[in-house]
């Protein structure tokens, strides 16, 4: 095992420990509890205490849980409770377009996937939750970009590039920002392709109460099946799906860093 493996696998040992425990503790309780040095713990925690992994309180020089920790548990509870209270708009999608339905949230440089529910036809589109898409060549992604400002959408492109997944892959930034004016006259975005041949998706944002895009709700389907004549009708749908979950997470916010 490498040196820095080790480490890694110690501070969250302690990281655990003080979680586990409920309580502040001293560096004596750390090194009886997680079974290591008081020097080797000390060196460890000095580290995760300047990146706001751990907190010593000045008085009692004991240690707890710091405010990254805490960031990161919230930020966890609010995407569960969002995938939670849109599931039945998710299920709304299916049983009206029979296709399969997806939530994403913008990460980072790209969309992540939190949740999807699938019909109960032969033929259903799998997108595993916590995977990730381009956002220029999906439907979900390129809501995001077009909600962007210019010098972010370049600044991730910059990042990212425009790699061509299939032959109908959006390649330029001319092209991409005809593609992403498109999407705010239309209010909807579709991957007709572009990520993968045989799969068509189209996507509408759920909008917070400053009309900010927070989340994207959408449908995918075999490109055979969800032909290009449809694609209008359940953008239709799509749309008046994401305006219902908005409307109900704007009138029942689960707490103030959610509220919409």
């Amino acid at each position: 095992m490498s040196e820095n493996v080790q480490s890694i696998e110690r501070a969250l040992t302690l990281i655990n420990t003080i979680v586990d425990a409920q309580r502040p503790l001293s560096i004596a309780e750390l090194s009886q509890a997680a079974g290591l040095a008081p020097s080797t713990i000390h060196r460890i925690i000095q580290t995760l205490a300047a990146n706001g992994y751990i907190h010593q309180d000045l008085n009692s020089k004991r240690y707890d849980i710091g405010p990254e920790i805490v960031e990161i548990s919230r930020s966890l509870y609010l995407r569960y409770d969002l995938v939670r209270r849109v599931r039945p708009y998710l299920q709304d999608l299916v049983d009206i377009t029979g296709e399969t339905a997806h939530l994403a949230e913008l990460y980072g440089t790209s969309a992540m996937y939190l949740s999807q529910l699938e019909p109960l036809s032969m033929v259903r589109m799998f997108t595993t939750p916590g995977s990730i898409a381009p956002l220029y060549c999906s439907d979900v992604g390129k809501l995001f970009l077009a909600d962007l400002p210019p010098a972010r959408i370049a600044d991730i492109i910059q990042k990212t590039g425009l790699r061509p997944r299939t032959p109908h892959t959006i390649t330029s930034p001319e092209h991409l920002d005809v593609a992403l004016q498109v999407v705010r006259e239309q209010g909807y975005a579709e991957d007709d392709e572009e990520r993968e041949i045989g799969v068509r998706c189209v996507s509408a944002p759920i909008l917070n109460g400053a009309g900010k895009v927070i989340a994207a709700i959408g449908i995918a389907g075999s490109s055979g099946r969800l032909i290009k004549e449809r694609v209008p009708d359940l953008a239709a749908v799509v749309l008046q799906v994401a305006q219902r979950a908005a409307t109900e997470l704007i009138l029942q916010p689960r707490d103030e860093a959610h509220t919409l």
